[in-house]
């Protein structure tokens, strides 16, 4: 696992244009092609910048530090060599010789702040960062610097840094045994490789960063978290006391914040940061903190504000008293989470905004707030011109794991912020990794400089990724892009049946309404008739076909589901011209959650088994009681989602039990209300039994190819039942998928 060490950024740059020249040409680049040069004058503003200029019969790349030479390298690349760069790999065009006559290119960032953030949630490899094993950081940390972030946050839980800060309190846990008092869930944080590697790896993976300029913020104040719960061990020994907590999550002894009031206790805290500052782990001239994110300490909203208030002035005066100096980078969910406005603007008249960046990230927050005025947007907070903010879409909650972004909302609220000179940064945060290819395309491209549009930008994105099928791909994602974004930060099929059961959003008038969604869903179904045209000629084709049909096939089975419910409703209130629109929607969404998991099916993606095997890979799972955590993880209800060995034997079934009860009801008259009782106890049994299988007997045995494709997207057009999953000879991984995107490009997938 231990890499070997790199070099700085310049020798990088150096190396990284030899290998992508030798990739495009067959031939090794002389020494003296491309010099290099760092000259801070290059930057106007301060920020990240490079110049391009030809000389000789080669080219100079200067940038205003050592990392935007690299910037420059990879730009140079993308503009002479035709290269482009994807989270999943590189597209290479073949040629005879990289033209570098002619360059005159001056490039400077908007943003002082350009980052992305990584969370703990597990489930799938691609979406949780948790997971990733060296090679997978590497790929990423590759990608960020080749689309000119400089900044990460991998919050994927506390490593060793407990061990680390009090090594004669708190031992190691073994591996091989579930975590002690671990809960169920997502708070279950059993580990499944031992702290020790994760050490190790996160040491390795930061080293990788820092030799390629990028910086890691020091996480400091109070850290204790769902998925950062204090040992065991330390509060036996230690007893610290705890802040009063009014209410909500985190109840239990190992997920109470200490009494900071306490300077022990803080300093405790403050331990922890100088452990991983000290392990190589983080930056030490960069500082984060989440305040006291999501707690409320008590009841009475004003006393609460004037404490939680009180607690960021302590925390940004401990960060100017060790580490003088150090931007304090304050994440604003809480504000979003739970604050109106006007209280936000009195915390925030309390900071000192000559240390302080807000560190906000929810600009595509709904525009409609909650009733008690909480859940706004950065618009409302009175930082703009004032106080230093950043910019940040949060995308979506752990569940939602496919194409989901509210371009019209990020772009208005983006052009407030774009020449706002309070506005420091652009932070991309969705609590799931990779869920939307074309989104991290729209953060990249305006965290360096905004005012591009999603219209604008997809052309090119769809000729940089699929090549002869540009066009295709291009007609596919204008349907399903507005789909996607109707549902918003979070839901989809499988949570809402699953957890929902016969609920309808109206059933909920503390929310705001959703929106209408009938239009582009009606619109978007000739998307599957076009995603049936697709050859699966690369990795890209394959995994982004499959990406755009779930999408498309959740909205329109989740608006079956309305359908099915209200149709019935309708009849048993006396209506009887709609029983015949409950039946054919009750078919209709029984068969499309069949579907949904024939589609699952076809792609590595979405197996929780693939998934297992590719911890196991990486670093041995010791825990033989880890392939359960992993399913109780993935499928609760605030992370169940696109796994396909649950939608295969849990909502799929239920779903047909849901629609059969509706049926049964509508052929015997009866008119009484569905028994939610029964299909909530059905829904229990199957989640059991779900977690009583052996996972590797829960694995996708279809066969991954276009005509596999073809057929599942065939029976979701027809409406019909699919055939069994079980039918399917075993499946050949990514075999299938590597072929090359054409004679004349070289595709190197990740």
């Amino acid at each position: 696992m231990e890499p070997s060490p790199d070099p700085a950024p310049l020798a990088v740059a150096r190396a990284e244009f030899a290998k992508y020249h030798r990739l495009a040409t067959g031939t090794d680049a002389p020494e003296e092609l491309v010099s290099l040069a760092v000259d801070p004058s290059v930057s106007e503003t301060g920020n990240d910048a490079y110049a391009i200029v030809s000389a000789g019969g080669g080219a100079t790349v200067t940038g205003s530090n050592p990392r935007s030479v690299l910037y420059g390298v990879y730009d140079l690349l993308a503009r002479r060599a035709g290269c482009r760069w994807f989270w999943d790999g590189d597209i290479v065009p073949r040629r005879a010789a990289i033209d570098l006559s002619g360059l005159d290119v001056h490039e400077e960032s908007r943003f002082r702040y350009r980052a992305i953030r990584y969370f703990a949630h597990r489930g799938l490899t691609r979406f949780q960062a948790e997971h990733w094993g060296f090679d997978d950081w590497r790929r990423e940390i590759d990608w960020c610097v080749k689309r000119r972030l400089n900044c990460i946050l991998p919050r994927i839980g506390m490593d060793d840094l407990w061990q680390r800060a009090f090594p004669d309190v708190v031992p190691y846990p073994d591996p091989s045994k579930p975590l002690p008092g671990a809960g169920t869930g997502y708070d279950d944080r059993s580990p499944f490789w031992s702290l020790l590697f994760r050490g190790r790896l996160r040491r390795a993976v930061a080293d990788y960063a820092f030799a390629r300029g990028l910086r890691i913020p020091a996480d400091f104040g109070t850290m204790t978290h769902w998925y950062s719960r204090t040992p065991r061990e330390f509060l036996e020994r230690e007893k610290p006391a705890f802040l009063p907590q009014a209410g909500g999550d985190y109840g239990e002894p190992d997920g109470l914040v200490f009494d900071i009031r306490d300077r022990r206790w803080l300093d405790a805290y403050w331990r922890l940061t100088e452990a991983a500052v000290e392990s190589g782990y983080c930056s030490p001239d960069l500082l984060h903190t989440i305040g006291l994110g999501e707690r409320t300490v008590f009841a009475d909203r004003a006393r609460n504000l004037a404490f939680k208030t009180d607690v960021l002035r302590r925390l940004t005066d401990l960060a100017a008293e060790r580490a003088p100096g150090a931007p304090v980078l304050l994440a604003g969910w809480d504000f979003h989470y739970g604050w109106t406005p006007e209280e936000v603007r009195t915390a925030l008249a309390a900071l000192d905004p000559e240390r302080v960046v807000l560190w906000d990230y929810e600009a595509d927050a709904a525009p409609v707030p909650r009733p008690d005025g909480t859940r706004t947007a950065f618009t409302d907070w009175g930082v703009v011109g004032r106080f230093p903010y950043t910019f940040g879409a949060f995308l979506a909650y752990e569940q939602a794991l496919d194409v989901r972004a509210n371009y019209p909302l990020l772009e208005n609220r983006l052009a407030v912020a774009e020449n706002d000179p309070a506005c420091k940064g652009f932070l991309f945060w969705p609590e799931s990794s990779h869920t939307d290819v074309f989104a991290l395309r729209w953060f990249s491209e305006n965290a360096w400089r905004p005012g591009k549009t999603a219209d604008a930008l997809l052309p090119a994105f769809c000729r940089d990724r699929y090549g002869a099928q540009a066009a295709l791909f291009e007609s596919v994602w204008r349907l399903v892009l507005p789909v996607g974004a109707l549902e918003g930060w979070g839901g989809n099929c499988a949570s809402r049946l699953a957890f929902q059961l016969d609920r309808l959003p109206e059933d909920r008038p503390d929310e705001p309404p959703p929106p209408d969604g009938e239009g582009p869903l009606r619109e978007a179904r000739a998307a599957f008739a076009l995603l049936a045209r697709i050859e699966w000629s690369d990795a890209f084709a394959a995994r982004d076909s499959v990406d755009l049909a779930r999408t498309l096939l959740d909205r329109t089975v989740e608006r079956r589901r309305r359908e099915t419910i209200r149709a019935f409703r309708a009849w048993a209130g006396g209506d009887d011209a709609a029983a015949r629109a409950a039946r054919e929607a009750a078919d209709a969404f029984a068969a499309g959650f069949r579907s949904l998991a024939d589609l699952l099916a076809l792609h590595t993606d979405y197996s929780l088994w693939e998934s297992l095997e590719r911890l196991d890979a990486v670093e041995r799972v010791a825990n033989p009681d880890f392939p359960r955590t992993l399913v109780d993880n993935a499928t609760n209800a605030y992370c169940l989602s696109h796994q396909f060995e649950a939608v295969d034997r849990w909502c799929a079934p239920l779903a047909a039990s849901l629609a059969r009860a509706v049926r049964r009801k509508l052929d015997a008259g009866d008119r009484t209300p569905l028994d939610r009782a029964a299909l909530a106890a059905e829904s229990e049994a199957l989640r059991a039994a779900l977690l009583a299988t052996p996972l590797r007997d829960l694995r996708p045995a279809a066969p991954r190819t276009v005509e596999a494709f073809r057929a599942v997207l065939a029976r979701i057009r027809e409406g019909g039942q699919p055939r069994s999953v079980a039918a399917h000879r075993p499946c050949i991984g990514d075999k299938a998928l590597d072929g090359p995107r054409s004679s004349g490009t070289v595709v190197v997938v990740r």
